[in-house]
């Protein structure tokens, strides 16, 4: 019984510790006080590719020594400094190193030598920890060391893999931002360079926001304005108060049509009209839309064109200049074979009457009877040959710039009292009254000679077109001038003739009344011989058959 009690309590298996020792997962090395190697387990011998008979026994200083002197120093002295100093129970982790071994496929059949460099052997790079550990002292009365060895190449590799791949991405980062910051570099000059063109061309640069109907606008085209920089431009603001008013219209009507069609517009506008310093701008551009077809904005450029625009207008107004006096040359021409057509008709018709009553009187068996009524004929054809032939040199000392006047203080209203009175006879003879009852005794400075022959030519010029009713004449003064009118109940004047009535040779008449007889010239020495005054002089009408007006208005004389 007592022996089957002994035996029950014996373990059925005993344990092997070497063959634990051996199925340990992790590489091991138990080694004695003098550093030998006194048990490698399998883990150990798979992971060098050794051998037990390669490091059984031998010193730890002496096996797998492979790789550069450093990396063998490098293991040795940490060997050294881990073993000498050990305390039970205390472990000690070397830090991570590098220890370069032989290919596994190789390492069986190679043993180690004296100097493994001289054999130069073909080595793998290969990173190890290792932890020391000093065991409990053991039933022998001996105390030994126990080496795990670690290999994690594995670990470093993917560490380094991941170092070479944050390096990759931090390279691919650090030459974005380089690309990135050369990029900007690059629109930062191609800006500047753009602003020197647009500052060198003058040309301003905008950009309307339609929702808040802001205009955006560099410097130099709030200068195109006449702005300063920190003006704030509104769309209301630059049709209403930038814009030139009589271009403000045309200028709107152009954005919103070329908004509408989606094409661009160009228009040239006034600025500065409030300040007198009126410059020309042109301006351009166009709608940006987004997908949806809705107005985005509007942007475009402005251009001072003052000089080419004044230009332009100059040689537009040169061109209108040599049109008119084309025309008026045309006018002139005709007027002058009109002219010398008259004059001869005019004055052949006087000197035929003369030489006729002249003949008359010759041949007449009682000249006594003849001669009253033929001096009357002769005598009034030779005044009127003699009023041409004034009207004539008259005309061309005014050309030539060579007709004066010799100025004195004169009663206009006598002076056209006795005009009036001289020219009854032929205006009563014609039927018609002369009024001349309104007439102010009233003074300017006038040549008497010349100031007598303007009243007499209005008061022909009445008498030739009115064949009815009456001749009207007054003087009458305010405070700073004097009028003097002549007003009559003939034939009228339609606006084309009011505009050309003062013109030389021209002569109206009514349609269908006939020829008018004169040389066209009694209304234009009228005009020069008022202007020679400092006066000035219209004409007025109702229209055709609504008769006519002149009014004459010299500077009262003090």
């Amino acid at each position: 019984m007592n022996r089957c009690h002994e035996d029950s309590s014996a373990p059925p298996y005993p344990l092997d510790a070497a063959a634990a020792f051996d199925l340990l997962p992790d590489a091991y090395l138990i080694l004695d006080r003098q550093f030998r190697i006194l048990h490698a387990n399998a883990s150990y011998r798979s992971l060098v590719d050794q051998s037990s008979s390669n490091v059984l026994g031998k010193s730890i200083f002496d096996i797998n020594q492979f790789g550069p002197r450093e990396q063998r120093e490098a293991r040795r002295s940490w060997l050294d400094s881990a073993l000498a100093d050990l305390v039970p129970g205390e472990s000690k982790w070397s830090t991570l190193f590098r220890y370069e071994t032989p290919p596994r496929a190789t390492a069986a059949a190679r043993e180690p030598v004296s100097d493994p460099e001289a054999s130069a052997p073909q080595l793998a790079a290969r990173y190890w920890r290792v932890k020391a550990t000093l065991l409990a002292t053991a039933h022998d009365g001996n105390a030994y060391i126990a080496l795990r060895v670690s290999e994690v190449t594995d670990r470093v590799d993917e560490y380094e893999r991941q170092q070479r791949e944050r390096a990759k991405l931090r390279s691919q980062a650090q030459l974005r931002l380089v690309v990135a910051q050369e990029a900007k570099q690059q629109l930062r000059e191609h800006e500047e360079r753009f602003q020197l063109a647009l500052e060198f061309s003058q040309l301003g640069a905008w950009e309307l926001d339609p929702r808040t109907r802001l205009i955006n606008c560099t410097d130099q085209c709030k200068t195109n304005l006449g702005l300063v920089s920190t003006s704030v431009i509104t769309e209301q603001r630059l049709f209403g108060e930038i814009a030139h008013p009589e271009d403000s219209g045309r200028l709107r009507d152009a954005m919103n049509m070329a908004v509408a069609s989606r094409d661009h517009f160009e228009v040239d506008f006034r600025v500065g009209w409030t300040t007198g310093s009126i410059r020309w701008i042109l301006v351009r551009g166009v709608g940006r839309f987004l997908p949806d077809g809705t107005l985005n904005s509007v942007i475009g450029f402005t251009l001072d064109i003052t000089t080419r625009k004044e230009a332009e207008l100059e040689q537009q107004q040169i061109a209108l200049s040599e049109k008119r006096a084309r025309e008026q040359s045309e006018r002139l021409a005709t007027a002058m074979d009109h002219f010398v057509t008259t004059v001869s008709h005019e004055l052949r018709s006087p000197l035929s009457a003369i030489i006729s009553w002249t003949h008359l009187l010759e041949r007449s068996s009682e000249p006594s009877q003849v001669a009253p009524r033929a001096a009357g004929v002769i005598s009034r054809n030779a005044r009127q040959l003699a009023h041409m032939v004034d009207d004539l040199l008259d005309s061309g000392a005014i050309v030539t710039g060579k007709l004066s006047v010799n100025m004195s203080p004169v009663d206009l209203g006598a002076l056209a009292g006795n005009v009036a009175e001289d020219m009854r006879i032929d205006v009563e003879a014609k039927g018609l009254r002369l009024i001349a009852d309104d007439l102010a005794s009233v003074t300017v400075l006038a040549d008497e000679s010349r100031m007598k022959q303007v009243v007499w030519n209005l008061l022909s010029n009445a008498r030739k077109f009115c064949t009815t009713g009456a001749i009207e004449l007054w003087v009458k003064a305010d405070t700073e001038h004097v009028e003097l009118a002549v007003r009559d109940t003939g034939v009228g004047l339609d606006d084309q003739s009011l505009q050309r009535i003062f013109e030389r040779f021209q002569q109206f008449a009514a349609h269908g009344s006939g020829r008018v007889a004169g040389l066209g010239l009694g209304l234009w020495l009228v005009k020069n011989l008022v202007d020679l005054h400092n006066g000035t002089i219209v004409a007025e009408s109702a229209g055709l058959g609504h008769g006519a007006t002149f009014r004459v208005r010299l500077p009262l004389y003090r």
